[in-house]
């Protein structure tokens, strides 16, 4: 590797600006859509399962792009991969403003999520070429702190776009953001580094099997909370199919002399440790999907009466981020984890008090907490596995990015699906615990049914009509009831989780204390 040049402000500012610009268009990419699909189904005119394969379609050719653009990368040379890369993604984007048929959408949607691939790539190698060598593990954790930004953000802008033109409103700001990423990446470009081959014999086979699965895996994920699990036969057969082509693919890579990715290093001690953490991270992150989010909706909110709390997300996302360097600068590199986990219990107990009565303003100071815990926890986990690959001689390099950027994008699934399942089964057993609790005393279920039928007394004058609208309106009230309690059990397991995530790192830190192993260590080799 060449000597690092010496540090020049105006181009160190151009490099992050880009990587900012670039970081926002590929979190927006991932989340306008996912946002906004009950407003999509309706351009449409499709049902709430077929809306979802446009998340589903992206998310499963995204999640294994990673490993091959950074071969692609390293074997062909930066403006190669950025040129093409970003080419593409603005191809697809300005077909996609002008399809308004669903199962072409899904085509795209697809094509895109591979496309937008690089962008993930692009924006962290120009945070990283920003800041001198010295605080590369800086960089990093900022450079990742930019494609973060998109989640809260696609919530803000969402509705004008929606208003000026529905679906094709969403893809003209893709359109945008794409052409002004084509600019600034002409503007500013990235230093070039040596070439070196990447590609071996076997890959392609290798790469077909490892992609194929996780697609099928993210089809389960993203398909079953929605047609359920058990009521829907073709999803087993993806979930066999998926673990046939991953075992098949770490059969083959396991006896391989340059396999794609280092299996035993992935499965070395540090690297599970680091991978669980990061599921956890996804899966506590998803209280604010699933949890608060979920719960407003449920109330009737939409994004634009939920601005102000997005807005405080946003902050509490380049706060935690930023707060985390301090800490980092002084290698202290696990105590944002700490400090993000104590955030999160305390986040996710105070919203354990909901009530029917909760709405967004009720809600800023706790998940302005936890967007703040998040970014701090996901800083902490970037700082310390990335110094783990430095500390090997960047050998590793390839396979930790291949297996961050999979876990992020699974992690993200696995939550959003489990969490989403545990809220459907609670708020099921919550209703039924309410009906009965309700037929325990029928001397007042006629009284309750004429109280709420009371409002009605002016339209119908039936009274058979006024009592079954009385009836309705008590099973929507308890249908409410339950629903808040579920959000509630998902909040007090989410609180739970973190709480076990602190202590067994804490656990794990004293044992490394005590045995006197460095946070950080070289890897070693393995054993063929």
């Amino acid at each position: 590797m060449s000597a690092q040049p010496s540090f020049d402000a105006r181009r160190a500012a151009s490099c992050v600006t880009v990587s900012l610009l670039l970081g926002l268009t590929q979190g927006l990419a991932v989340n306008l859509v996912s946002a906004n699909l009950s407003a999509i189904q309706g351009s449409f005119g499709a049902t709430a399962v077929e809306a979802s394969w446009l998340v589903t379609a992206f998310t499963a050719t995204n999640v294994s792009s990673a490993l091959l653009l950074t071969k692609v990368r390293l074997q062909f040379g930066l403006h190669v991969f950025a040129n093409l890369g970003l080419g593409v993604f603005l191809v697809l984007s300005i077909f996609h403003m002008f399809n308004d048929q669903l199962y072409s959408a899904v085509l795209l949607r697809a094509a895109l999520g591979f496309a937008a691939a690089p962008l993930t790539s692009l924006a962290l190698l120009y945070m990283m070429e920003a800041w001198p060598l010295s605080m590369r593990s800086s960089a990093v954790v900022l450079g990742f702190g930019t494609l973060q930004l998109g989640a809260p953000l696609a919530r803000v802008v969402s509705e004008d776009l929606l208003q000026i033109g529905r679906w094709g409103g969403l893809q003209m700001l893709e359109v945008a953001l794409a052409l002004c990423c084509v600019a600034a990446l002409s503007m500013v470009r990235l230093r070039p580094v040596p070439l070196q081959p990447n590609f071996s014999r076997g890959d392609l086979l290798s790469f077909t099997l490892f992609s194929v699965a996780l697609a099928l895996f993210c089809v389960v994920l993203g398909q079953g909370r929605l047609l359920w699990w058990t009521d829907t036969p073709w999803l087993g057969v993806c979930l066999a199919a998926g673990t046939f082509c991953f075992g098949l693919y770490v059969l083959i890579e396991l006896n391989r002399n340059r396999p794609m990715l280092d299996l035993r290093w992935i499965a070395s001690p540090f690297m599970l440790r680091f991978l669980t953490a990061i599921l956890l991270y996804r899966i506590a992150l998803n209280e604010q999907a699933v949890g608060a989010i979920g719960l407003l909706t449920a109330f009737g909110l939409l994004n634009d009466q939920m601005h102000t709390l997005f807005l405080w997300v946003t902050f509490g996302t380049i706060l935690g981020f930023g707060l985390s360097l301090i800490p980092l600068s002084r290698k202290k590199l696990e105590w944002p984890g700490y400090i993000a986990l104590l955030l999160v219990i305390i986040a996710a107990w105070n919203d354990a008090g909901a009530t029917v009565q909760t709405r967004a303003h009720d809600l800023i100071a706790t998940q302005t907490m936890l967007a703040l815990a998040a970014s701090m926890f996901l800083a902490s986990a970037l700082a310390i596995g990335f110094a783990h690959v430095v500390a090997g001689g960047m050998k590793h390099f390839i396979s930790f990015v291949a297996v961050l950027s999979s876990s992020q994008v699974l992690g993200a699934l696995i939550g959003n699906t489990a969490l989403s399942s545990f809220v459907t089964v609670r708020q099921k057993m919550h209703f039924a615990h309410l009906a009965e609790s309700v037929a325990a005393f029928d001397a007042q279920v006629p009284a309750r049914i004429a109280q709420y039928a009371a409002p009605y007394g002016g339209l119908l004058n039936d009274a058979q009509l006024r009592a079954a609208q009385g009836a309705a309106a008590l099973s929507q009230a308890l249908q409410q009831q339950a629903t808040v309690q579920a959000y509630s059990d998902v909040f007090e397991l989410i609180a739970a989780l973190a709480a076990g995530t602190l202590l067994w790192l804490l656990v794990l830190n004293a044992l490394r204390r005590c045995t006197g192993q460095p946070l950080i260590a070289a890897s070693r080799p393995m054993a063929s």
